[in-house]
C-alpha cells in the first residue's frame, strides 16, 4: 500500500520545516516538493525515502505500536503455493505478507518485487512461500515507542509486531506510519 502523498505535508509541518527547506535537506527543488504535496506527480521511491529519512527524525510521537499496527496479520504458511499467495496479495491490496511455520512462528516475508522475479522463471509453477520468502524485517513489540519504528522503517519498508515467540499480532508499513502522523 502505498503512501498519499499529501500526508507528507502534514509530516514537515509537525517537524516545522518550510517546503524550501525541506527541499534544500532532500537535494530537490522547491517546487517539486510543492507537486509531491499537492499530489501532482508521482516520485521515485528514492525521492520519497530522502523525504522520510529527513522528516522522520524531526517528528516527535509519543505513542507505542500497539497504536499504529493493523492486525490481524494475513499470514501464508510456508507450504503456500505462490498461485494462492498472489491471490491473498491482491485479495487485500498488499505488497507484503509474513510467513509462518506449521507452528505459527514467523519464518520470513514475501515481498511483491520478489514474486515478480520468481514469477518469470520457467520454473515457478512449483514454488511455494519456502522457495520465495525472504529474511524477516525488523521486529518489534506492541510497546515498542512510535519513534523507534520510525527509525525503523526510514531502512525498511515494514516491521511486524510481535509477541513471545516470533507470533505475529500486528504489522506496520511507511504508510501506516504516514497515515497515523498525519492524524495527530
Amino acid at each position: 500500500m502505498f503512501p498519499n502523498f499529501s500526508d507528507i505535508r502534514k509530516m514537515r509541518e509537525m517537524a516545522g520545516l518550510t517546503q524550501y527547506e525541506l527541499a534544500r535537506r532532500v537535494g530537490v527543488s522547491q517546487s517539486l516538493i510543492a507537486k509531491i504535496e499537492s499530489g501532482k506527480i508521482d516520485p521515485k521511491l528514492s525521492i520519497i525515502k530522502k523525504i522520510l529519512d529527513e522528516l522522520v527524525p524531526l517528528v516527535e510521537v509519543n505513542d507505542s505500536a500497539v497504536n499504529i499496527m493493523h492486525r490481524p496479520v494475513i499470514c501464508v504458511k510456508t507450504s503456500e503455493t505462490i498461485r494462492n499467495i498472489v491471490t491473498m496479495m491482491e485479495e487485500h491490496n498488499i505488497s507484503q505478507i509474513p510467513v509462518v511455520n506449521s507452528h505459527d512462528k514467523l519464518v520470513g516475508m514475501i515481498y511483491d518485487f520478489i514474486l515478480m522475479r520468481k514469477l518469470a522463471l520457467p520454473s515457478s509453477k512449483g514454488f511455494r512461500a519456502s522457495d520465495v520468502m525472504a529474511p524477516l524485517p525488523p521486529l518489534v513489540s506492541p510497546s515498542t515507542p512510535i519513534s523507534q519504528i520510525m527509525k525503523l522503517l526510514t531502512k525498511h519498508s515494514v516491521t511486524l509486531v510481535v509477541e513471545g515467540d516470533l507470533i505475529p499480532v500486528g504489522i506496520i508499513t511507511r504508510s501506516d506510519l504516514i497515515g497515523y502522523l498525519s492524524r495527530k
